[in-house]
């Protein structure tokens, strides 16, 4: 939670955004109950971020899927660079795991006082998201 708290400190502005995902929209069928395991979030991105140009825009995805789900982005955001923030369990525990990994990498603090620097994996502009359940 640690880590989740502090990037979602440091990525996520105020003002919330509105987004529509094609495909998650389904009819139900009788006697069955739709739960929407992928969860897409969108806001402008924290102008205390130093390292984003006003009017950049965070996206946070949880996949509560057994399997990868794969996003691809549309309109205006199609076009646009995007900074991958992954962040998973680390090790053979999985969700048990008292580490967590950013990116593959796992996330210790340097020292005791020392945040490690918490870098984003560069996807290029039109690339299908992976998002691992």
């Amino acid at each position: 939670d640690y880590w989740l708290s502090l990037l979602y400190k440091r990525l996520i502005g105020p003002k919330v955004l509105a987004i529509h995902v094609a495909g998650l929209q389904r009819k139900p069928r009788p006697g069955r109950v739709i739960r929407d395991k992928l969860r897409i979030y969108a806001h402008c991105t924290s102008y205390h971020n130093h390292n984003y140009v006003r009017g950049s825009i965070t996206l946070y995805i949880i996949n509560l899927h057994r399997s990868r789900k794969k996003i691809k982005l549309a309109g205006t955001l199609r076009d646009k660079i995007v900074h991958q923030y992954l962040l998973q369990p680390y090790g053979k525990d999985g969700l048990h795991s008292k580490s967590v990994q950013l990116n593959g990498q796992p996330l210790v603090m340097v020292d005791d006082g020392t945040l490690p620097e918490l870098k984003p994996r560069p996807l290029r502009a039109g690339r299908t998201l992976v998002i691992p359940p």
